[in-house]
């Protein structure tokens, strides 16, 4: 069954942690992720590219160098060349040794846990190769349940769903839509995610009407009220906390940080 995107089905909008909860832990390592989860968060937002030898790993830039102690471009770089990148100690001492995940760690640490809307990094430099290994590798894990794939190159999603027409597609979008409601049919895609500045209620009004979800950034608590009433579906920060304390959504229970080195495969938390 793919993902239910639609605030309606639950009575609130769903908590979204913009690449874990990484005002508070650095992006995209299974620390953010377990602070995310820790929050209340009930959907991660990511990124993956691919190795130059052909792994799918969960980064957003296209070089290492700002999230890692490493230089250099992604798909330059070996999957044993990108493990051995430290993606913790930038943010802070504490969390040195935390390491680049593959898609592959983050489906499994994801199960059972909270779903993933996992943004392709396919733009400007396309590679046909990204989409196909995220594809067999999701489906190698049996996890289309709880992802979502999008990507801000809707032609992207349009083929994925001409392949894998019930898995769960989002479109990301910089700017508004003269018809958002034909662009997600186009894409066959059943969530649109959009800054705030982009859209009005009409526009939200038009997609619910449609069956398709709006996901939207919540820039601060005083943006609430109206992002509330417009009924936008998915609610996103890189301070979940913060979402989730204006959704109400109480805390899983009180974070604390382990390294990855020393974590191992815990499931305990789930």
């Amino acid at each position: 069954m793919p993902l239910e995107f639609l605030a309606r089905r639950i009575g609130r909008p769903f908590v979204c942690a913009h690449r874990g909860f990484s005002s508070l832990a650095p992006e995209n390592t299974i620390a953010a992720f377990d602070a995310a989860w820790s929050a209340g968060a009930e959907f991660i937002e990511t990124d993956i590219r691919l190795t130059r030898d052909g792994h799918v790993v969960v980064i957003h830039d296209d070089s290492v160098d700002r999230t890692t102690d490493g230089t250099g471009l992604v798909r330059d770089k070996t999957l044993v060349e990108i493990k051995g990148l430290d993606a913790g100690k930038w943010r802070d001492a504490r969390f040195s040794g935390e390491r680049v995940p593959t898609l592959a760690d983050v489906l499994e640490w994801c199960r059972g846990r909270l779903g993933l809307l996992i943004e392709i990094k396919d733009f400007p430099h396309r590679d046909t190769r990204l989409v196909d290994e995220a594809i067999r590798v999701i489906e190698a894990r049996q996890a289309s349940e709880f992802v979502s794939l999008g990507s801000f190159d809707h032609i992207t999603v349009a083929k994925i769903h001409r392949t894998r027409p019930h898995w769960s597609l989002h479109m990301n979008v910089h700017a508004r839509l003269a018809d958002p409601v034909h662009e997600a049919y186009a894409a066959g895609a059943g969530l649109i995610c959009l800054e705030p500045e982009f859209f009005l209620e009409s526009d939200v009004q038009a997609l619910h009407a449609a069956g398709v979800a709006l996901h939207s950034p919540l820039p601060s608590p005083g943006h609430a009220a109206e992002l509330l009433a417009w009924g936008v579906d998915i609610l996103e920060s890189d301070d979940v906390a913060m979402v989730a304390q204006v959704l109400g959504v109480p805390r899983r229970h009180l974070w604390s940080y382990v390294p990855a080195m020393r974590r191992g495969s815990d499931k305990g938390s789930r």
